[in-house]
């Protein structure tokens, strides 16, 4: 089965939703230690973007490569690539500016924007590699 080696990434994707939305969850609402929390989910947003260029994952068809021509596939690219460099630039900024300020406006900007892109552009992955199992098919291929 040609998924069997993708299901780390999967799994990376899964886990790094609970860095993401503790971290942001915290920071949005004050509380401390929040900046781990960030941190670790840019390590595995990280570790998640450059894998799958380090090492060739098998295809369902030896064809197959990125589907830039689907527009779910940019809107996916998109979204969590804006939330994921968008909570770099975060996370850089309050380490520089620090963590004990207010930050009212980028509190809420982070939780109600950054995350939830992130969130969507994700979340299209995972559901074009479950149709991808279960119908041997791309959604990319149809949107």
């Amino acid at each position: 089965m040609w998924w069997h080696k993708h299901l780390f990434i999967i799994g990376l994707q899964i886990i790094a939703f609970i860095p993401y939305i503790t971290g942001s969850y915290r920071f949005y609402k004050g509380r401390d230690n929040f900046l781990g929390w960030i941190g670790l989910g840019i390590g595995l947003d990280i570790i998640m973007t450059i894998l799958p260029f380090l090492y060739q994952f098998p295809r369902m068809e030896e064809s197959q490569g990125a589907p830039w021509s689907s527009i779910l596939f940019v809107i996916h690219i998109a979204s969590a690539g804006i939330g994921m460099f968008g909570f770099m630039a975060i996370f850089i900024y309050l380490l520089i500016k620090g963590v004990k300020k207010e930050y009212r406006w980028l509190r809420k900007f982070q939780y109600l924007i950054l995350l939830r892109l992130w969130i969507f552009g994700v979340s299209i992955a995972l559901i074009n590699f479950l149709i991808k199992v279960i119908f041997d098919t791309r959604l990319y291929d149809y949107i």
